[in-house]
């Protein structure tokens, strides 16, 4: 698959941006809260549009048009969404932490672009959270509202 478009949320300094420009695709937007982490992403890919918070991304238009203009085509979906929600570590609030919640924002925009592919980071305790809930409610969401399969 070479020369295709991709969409790297959740972008940090740009692992997925480097993997997949690698392979041949061309990132056409980038989605980054943390100041830092944007300015590295700014300095290593001077040439890709980045946004800050992807809720904001997604609340600032409410019908598919305007989203358009928000929100470029794109064939593959990169998005390491935060791991605190579902983490050991954490509080394990899960999808009723706000960051938890941010996967929404993620099936809202594959619903209304409709990549390809999409690529979420792999979180550790994701599948076990809750006693599996979590995991049964991402991919319902994925598998069965938006139609994807899993590899």
């Amino acid at each position: 698959m070479n020369d295709f478009k991709f969409i790297d949320l959740f972008s940090g300094i740009g692992g997925f941006h480097l993997a997949l420009e690698s392979l041949g695709g061309k990132c056409v937007l980038a989605s980054e809260i943390d100041g830092y982490c944007k300015a590295v992403y700014k300095s290593n890919f001077p040439n890709t549009l980045i946004k800050g918070d992807i809720a904001k991304l997604n609340a600032s238009s409410s019908n598919k048009s305007d989203f358009k203009e928000i929100m470029p085509d794109h064939d593959v979906l990169c998005a390491g969404f935060p791991c605190q929600p579902f983490s050991k570590a954490g509080k394990r609030l899960g999808l009723e932490d706000t960051r938890g919640t941010l996967f929404y924002h993620i099936a809202k925009i594959i619903e209304r672009k409709r990549p390809e592919y999409a690529i979420l980071e792999n979180v550790p305790n994701l599948i076990g959270h809750n006693g599996g809930k979590t995991w049964e409610t991402i991919s319902n969401v994925l598998m069965k509202d938006l139609g994807y399969i899993f590899d």
